[in-house]
């Protein structure tokens, strides 16, 4: 029968040595995350307080005995407390203390006046058992974050198991210590077998759903750096609209689609009338903005379907698929219209925004570069008759 407990006790401290350097690589593997630093502590100091009880079962030293039944639980405490950090929670500190003190204090009057082992395993069981209710609480009514929400569940499900186990063994030795049981080998002992059976895997499952929300969200974040990135790569950085590079695909994209189910399309290019003028008034800024409000105007007026770029300096594009010549130029005039109601102000000084542009209705078999040639052309056109106006690119006469 002493198989029964030493196998059951070394397969424990082998899991909890597990977890510990697990915790370790996964604190240095994610230095920024917060977290995974206390539940590297709390393990190590859970494994520090087995090593004392050890040695107190060698050496018959009542204090190794003290400070190991404290050590442990100041490592669970220690452990939920990555929790709270994880969650960007105030860390409830006083757990620390209190559970470690209040389980000394039990400890010492027991080794001072021959106290009862089992009542003494059912204080360290109740407070082991309690500590996690705060945390199992804030792992199941925080809702912020969608991306580590199952692995919170999970762990709030292993710390529920983990309490209950442990509240059972507290349970049982009050029971047996209101009862003057006689004393019990602990190999003969289901209650010493409890925490060994079920809560410290418990505890393994705990810190793998750790270790799953710690993943969850570092891979959110690289998820969100990338379309940062994204966005900064097809973005104009000043205009927030799409940029030259990423207008091309799109165009590619418009282009083959129009000519394969023989859809009209219309490309319109855009220049801002004197704002070279308006930019030395104004200085930079106030040209930026200028800039800014131009590209805002366009894209409230722009369907969904319709592509908005800035190409470069103050000139735009707009790409409106599935769109002829007729009615493109309806589009462009009730754009012409809402910047004109729109008077503009940058530091106490108003001025008025009007462009030119220049449309192409793209024809059989057209490459992109015909098209926006065409366009331009238009567009320079548009200028040459005295800007604020639309220009139609037309077939030269034979």
């Amino acid at each position: 029968m002493g198989v029964l407990y030493f196998s059951p006790m070394l397969l424990g401290i082998c899991l909890l040595l597990a977890i510990a350097v697990s915790a370790t690589a996964l604190r240095f593997m994610v230095p920024t995350e917060q977290g995974p630093g206390f539940w590297m502590a709390g393990c190590w100091s859970l494994i520090g307080g087995i090593g004392l009880f050890i040695g107190f079962i060698l050496t018959h030293n009542p204090w190794l005995n003290v400070l190991g039944n404290a050590a442990q639980l100041a490592g669970e405490a220690l452990f939920l407390l990555g929790i709270f950090r994880f969650m960007g929670r105030p860390l409830p500190w006083w757990t620390v203390p209190a559970s470690a003190g209040v389980m000394a204090l039990f400890n010492t009057h027991y080794w001072l006046y021959a106290g009862n082992s089992d009542f003494l395993m059912g204080v360290y069981s109740t407070i082991a058992g309690l500590l996690p209710a705060q945390a199992i609480w804030l792992l199941l009514s925080a809702r912020q974050d969608s991306h580590t929400r199952p692995a919170q569940l999970l762990v709030a499900i292993s710390l529920v198991i983990y309490s209950l186990a442990t509240l059972l063994r507290g349970y049982l030795g009050y029971h047996g210590w209101w009862h003057d049981q006689p004393y019990t080998q602990p190999y003969q002992s289901f209650s010493y077998l409890l925490p060994y059976n079920f809560a410290i895997p418990a505890l393994v499952m705990g810190f793998v759903g750790c270790t799953l929300m710690t993943t969850q969200r570092v891979l959110a974040r690289s998820h969100r750096l990338a379309e940062q990135l994204q966005e900064l790569a097809t973005r104009d950085p000043l205009t927030g609209v799409l940029n030259r590079r990423a207008f091309h695909e799109h165009l590619q994209q418009e282009l083959a689609r129009a000519q394969r189910y023989g859809t009209p399309l219309c490309l319109a290019m855009l220049d801002l009338d004197h704002f070279k003028q308006l930019n030395d008034r104004l200085g930079h800024l106030g040209g930026d903005q200028a800039l800014q409000r131009f590209a805002w105007v366009c894209e409230q007026q722009a369907r969904s379907c319709d592509v908005f770029a800035r190409i470069g300096g103050e000139e735009f594009v707009l790409l409106m698929p599935q769109t002829g010549t007729a009615e493109a130029l309806r589009m462009l005039g009730r754009l012409q219209k809402a910047l004109a109601d729109e008077r503009q102000h940058y530091q106490q000084q108003d001025y008025a925004l009007a462009f030119s542009t220049g449309l192409a209705e793209r024809s059989r078999d057209e490459s992109a570069d015909s098209l926006l040639k065409r366009a331009d052309q238009a567009l320079y056109a548009a200028k040459a008759a005295g800007r604020n106006r639309i220009e139609v690119w037309e077939a030269p006469l034979a």
